[in-house]
């Protein structure tokens, strides 16, 4: 991997030779076994994060549509707020992870994200409790007062989402490649963990949502919950802290950050020392530089070959065929119940895990890159029943579809989980491989997360252009496309990895029948 930009050359040769070495040649394999009580720490914690971010994912989406029925609009403008801001500020949150220590980052973090999680709560229990005083021919941002809680719950997550983006390229990105010491096993055990507890919470958080709506009510569900991430709170910053403490890797890597910071450090005192010039020129020097280095950023991350695979991931983001806020909205005009929906929602994350355990024995018989070339192609073809029924047997609003319809749309969806899941975990792989030793591999993957939150925006301005549930097929056509472009596009970066797409014996082409790939 390259150490400076200049080295682009002999990095991308090595990144090639790294993401293509065969399962079995773990360079590492010999290394300790993980510390239990620090790796359960950890996954605790996250548990407990990924809980707190899929509960809110839900149950704010759940609320814009109950408070805001026959228009996928709010949840739109809502969708397109929070990805504006993860666009805008990712970059941000991977250079403070590089330039701040990683444990403050983290706390900070943990706070941010419950905070605004209750301000989003708070601010949708005032417009849940003001929803019965209005007719029938008002809106509930017909009020300064409901209007103000409508942007407040746009900004809080705005914030929810940038403080989640930072304590994932903290923790689910640096801390996660440094515990695992060059270890392919140890990275393999930790990625899949982590994407295990991320859908499990998926599975859990919207069946725990739908109960409290159903049993109880939603004005309830918002003060319990509210709660429930006050508390998480305490707990996630003592596990946070155990976790820290009992990897010396991760102490050991914050050291040599902050060794290396010391040494640019030093190179910047001739600079500080100028105190004569104007501070609107040192200003404007100062925005021009981080514009420059954003710029090289991008300029180096599009010269590695795991660029390619990145675009691939990022073209998965522009789709409303999975089960977000958009297409919680549109099953929501078309009369189905919180919870089938949440019922529903369960076992596409189901199958989601069944991904997570296809990824390894993929990796296995076929290497990483390939593994991923299947599994992002097998998601075209489940998607492929899952358009159709938008254009044949389609429900019009407020009635339920047939059921050889339905069983279509949802089943395709639940099994395009398993190849989606089953990619991102190679993709995640790969991109950690590409950036392993690179001095600012956390700015570097953060660009991922704005290629990411572009696509995914791009899918929230197709909803606010086509806001009514009737024209919802438009934006499932314009998704299918944007995924079969994605697994193109990954088809060039197979090519560029392996210097050919298709094998010419039949056992190479069969691998899952025959010996594991050497």
């Amino acid at each position: 991997m390259p150490d400076e930009p200049s080295q682009n050359a002999t990095g991308i040769a090595l990144t090639t030779a790294k993401t293509t070495d065969p399962p079995g040649t773990d360079a590492a394999a010999n290394a300790e076994p993980l510390d239990r009580t620090a790796l359960a720490t950890l996954l605790v914690q996250h548990f407990s994060n990924s809980w707190g971010l899929r509960t809110a994912e839900f149950a704010v989406y759940l609320f814009l549509v109950t408070l805001f029925p026959d228009t996928l609009l709010p949840a739109s403008i809502y969708g397109f707020a929070t990805t504006g801001a993860g666009i805008i500020l990712s970059g941000w949150a991977g250079k403070l992870v590089d330039e701040n220590h990683n444990l403050r980052v983290v706390r900070a973090s943990v706070v941010t994200i419950k905070l605004a999680a209750c301000a989003m709560y708070a601010a949708s229990l005032v417009l849940l409790f003001r929803l019965p005083a209005l007719s029938t021919t008002e809106r509930p941002w017909s009020t300064h007062l409901a209007s103000g809680m409508f942007a407040l719950i746009v900004l809080a997550g705005c914030v929810h989402t940038l403080a989640g983006v930072t304590i994932s390229v903290a923790v689910e990105r640096e801390w996660v490649t440094s515990i695992a010491m060059d270890s392919s096993t140890h990275l393999t055990t930790l990625n899949t963990n982590m994407r295990r507890i991320d859908l499990l919470c998926k599975l859990l958080a919207p069946l725990f949502v739908s109960l409290l709506t159903t049993v109880a009510s939603y004005r309830f569900a918002a003060i319990f919950m509210g709660a429930v991430e006050v508390a998480c709170m305490l707990f996630e910053l003592l596990w946070i802290e155990i976790a820290y403490r009992r990897f010396p890797a991760l102490q050991e890597a914050q050291a040599a950050r902050e060794a290396a910071r010391r040494v640019h450090a030093r190179e910047d005192i001739a600079r500080e020392a100028d105190q004569s010039r104007p501070f609107y020129l040192s200003l404007a020097e100062g925005m021009l530089s981080k514009v420059k280095a954003t710029l090289l950023d991008w300029r180096e991350f599009a010269q590695y070959p795991i660029f390619l695979s990145s675009i691939a991931i990022s073209c998965l983001y522009l789709t409303v065929l999975s089960f977000d806020g958009t297409m919680l909205s549109y099953l929501k005009a078309h009369a189905y119940s919180d919870p089938f929906l949440a019922g529903m929602r369960g076992l596409n994350v189901v199958a989601g895990l069944l991904g997570t355990l296809a990824m390894p024995f993929l990796e296995r018989r076929l290497g990483l890159v390939r593994a991923g070339n299947w599994s992002i192609w097998s998601e075209v073809v489940c998607l492929l029943p899952v358009l159709i029924t938008f254009y044949v047997g389609a429900p019009s609003d407020g009635s339920r579809a047939p059921t050889w319809n339905a069983v279509l749309l949802f089943g395709g969806m639940m099994l395009s989980r398993i190849g989606l899941w089953a990619f991102d975990l190679c993709q995640l792989k790969e991109l950690q491989l590409a950036l392993a030793a690179h001095p600012r591999r956390n700015s570097l993957t953060a660009l991922q997360y704005s290629l990411q939150n572009i696509a995914d925006m791009l899918k929230y301005i197709l909803t606010i252009i086509l806001s009514r549930p009737s024209q919802f097929k438009y934006a499932a056509l314009a998704s299918f496309i944007s995924v079969l472009a994605g697994a193109s596009t990954y088809l060039a970066y197979v090519r560029r990895e392996r210097g050919h797409i298709l094998h010419h014996s039949l056992g190479d082409m069969i691998p899952l029948l025959g010996r594991k790939t050497r």
